[in-house]
């Protein structure tokens, strides 16, 4: 072979390889960053959370562009912001930080249909729903998305509680004539969840996130319960129980999954990292320890100065602290008699002038602290924007009507109910016999009644006495309660009569005033000594 053709089989090859090389280097694919996810759940308006998640939010895209901000729902209630506003001050809040993806939980439907759409239209995150549609089986919101991340995609599933229809106001989800237009798909929800994922994985997704309003101890539809009998989902970030969760169960398939929530009231958020090595990091942070985000602290304290006029304005004194927790930290309105209790119940009863009132442990969110009260505080304790309402009931509805408050008895729920001008007593060693229809509505009591014995108070008497079945009683307290088919419908057979427009804050103000403008510790004790639940030993 020639010398001069050697040299041009020599540039030949070198041309080659520097076309390779070039193509190599044009086509490889930028080195992939972690992903980064912070996740909250059941914040309720403790806005304290939303200038810490952005601060972090704000640093971590600083290290990489893949940073999203996720909710798992009950963010719009529980506290004078949302109150006030009806949630739109909270999502206010919210866009700022910004939030990427939210479901809705229970609560996000308190303020109503029409309110909930307008909320949704005002918020900047993607809402999901893969459980919630009209009973025709349209969904009002995608199951699903799936984002990119540089060579990666990750697919995003909202999964709210079937229990929404009970846990929040069972009436927002009928039309006029009660008939039930809203589905929660209490006995598919597990379908539809694997059906997103099984979607989301055709398009490509390399993981699965299912950010789900559900409670690891659901009687429906947990989120235990869902990843146990479904397959492809990495990840599940729950809300609704309240719990501080960071745990691997097993699939369907014997695959570790990851379990978290981050409690409520906003004390912990949540990170995931989603590493270039496929690593997977879950870890928390204490909401109080990070620095607040001036962009987002700016909007609250614009907020705070619409709010102040309504919730600064005096309304008495309280001679001693009604406490909803005890010492230790448990809560005590959901299971057990307490003096704040006694007060709201005194206060719906004096002020609704009825026979008896009632009020379920679920409606009471706060404490009642000693000293000048302010009609803040007032909202805190009711922060549902309940309106008065009273019902006629004979005897023996009321019977039924309290039996569903003790169905889980010790157990905390929502639906346990305390009485003013009404007292009774339950042998817990009796199984319910409560009966519930498909839509986990009352329908009646079987032979067996845990209640052994009723006693309501006549003033006219000043004495205690046998609940006469017959007899007719007026009943006053919230509407979420007796109109709305509240505790699970217990009050659903009860005949509306004409009430007093008036909020549930304003019964309170009201009932503080006839007082003297002061609680006394005598008649509110904190050990409760007036017992109007009792329970046989």
């Amino acid at each position: 072979m020639s010398r001069k053709l050697s040299l041009s089989v020599f540039s030949l090859f070198c041309a080659v390889l520097t076309a390779l090389f070039g193509m190599f280097v044009g086509c490889a694919k930028p080195v992939q960053k972690d992903i980064q996810i912070f996740f909250d759940n059941d914040v309720h308006c403790a806005c304290k959370l939303y200038p810490a998640i952005a601060t972090l939010r704000d640093s971590a895209l600083k290290e990489t562009p893949h940073v999203t901000v996720v909710s798992a729902g009950d963010f719009v209630q529980g506290g004078a912001v949302g109150t006030l506003s009806r949630g739109e001050y909270v999502t206010e809040i919210m866009n700022q930080v910004p939030y990427n993806i939210v479901t809705l939980g229970n609560h996000e439907f308190d303020y109503g249909m029409t309110q909930l759409k307008h909320l949704v239209s005002g918020l900047s995150a993607q809402v999901l729903a893969c459980n919630f549609s009209a009973t025709n089986g349209r969904l009002f919101f995608p199951a699903y998305t799936v984002l990119t991340y540089g060579e990666l995609k990750v697919a995003f599933i909202g999964a709210l509680t079937p229990t929404t229809f009970t846990s929040s106001t069972p009436t927002n989800f009928t039309d006029s004539t009660g008939r039930v237009i809203y589905d929660f798909h209490a006995t598919d929800s597990r379908e539809l969840i694997q059906n997103a994922a099984d979607e989301a994985r055709q398009k490509g997704a390399d993981y699965v996130v299912v950010v789900g309003h559900l409670g690891d101890d659901s009687a429906i539809a947990s989120s235990v319960d869902i990843l146990k009998e479904t397959r492809g989902i990495d990840v599940f970030f729950d809300g609704h129980a309240h719990h501080v969760l960071n745990m691997r169960l097993p699939n369907a398939d014997g695959d570790s999954v990851l379990l978290v929530s981050t409690g409520s009231q906003g004390e912990k958020i949540g990170q995931l990292t989603l590493g270039k090595n496929g690593k997977m990091v879950f870890r928390f942070h204490e909401t109080d320890s990070i620095p607040a985000s001036p962009r987002v602290m700016a909007t609250i304290e614009t907020i705070q100065k619409r709010m102040e006029e309504e919730t600064s304005r005096p309304v008495g004194y309280n001679e001693q602290t009604l406490p909803d927790y005890d010492e230790n930290g448990v809560r005590l309105v959901r299971n057990t008699e307490t003096a704040l209790a006694q007060f709201a119940t005194d206060a719906m009863r004096e002020i609704l002038a009825t026979d008896v009132a009632v009020l379920h442990g679920g409606t009471l969110r706060s404490k009642l602290p000693q000293g000048d009260l302010t009609m803040g505080n007032l909202i805190e304790v009711f922060p549902f924007n309940n309106r008065a309402a009273r019902v006629e009931m004979t005897g023996q509805q009321l019977l039924d009507a309290m039996e569903v408050g003790v169905v889980d008895y010790p157990k905390e729920s929502g639906d346990f109910m305390i009485g003013s001008g009404l007292r009774y007593t339950i042998n817990p060693d009796i199984p319910s016999s409560v009966e519930l229809d498909e839509q986990e509505l009352f329908v009646r009591v079987g032979e067996r009644r845990r209640i052994v014995s009723m006693e309501t108070y006549d003033s006219s008497s000043k004495t205690w006495k046998t609940i006469d079945p017959e007899k007719t009683y007026t009943v006053g307290g919230l509407d979420y309660t007796l109109v709305k088919y509240g505790v699970s419908g217990a009050f659903r057979y009860a005949k509306p009569i004409a009430c007093p427009d008036l909020k549930d804050t304003e019964i309170l103000a009201r009932y503080i005033s006839r007082l003297g403008d002061t609680i006394p510790s005598a008649m509110y004790p904190q050990k409760v000594v007036n017992n109007r639940f009792r329970v046989l030993k």
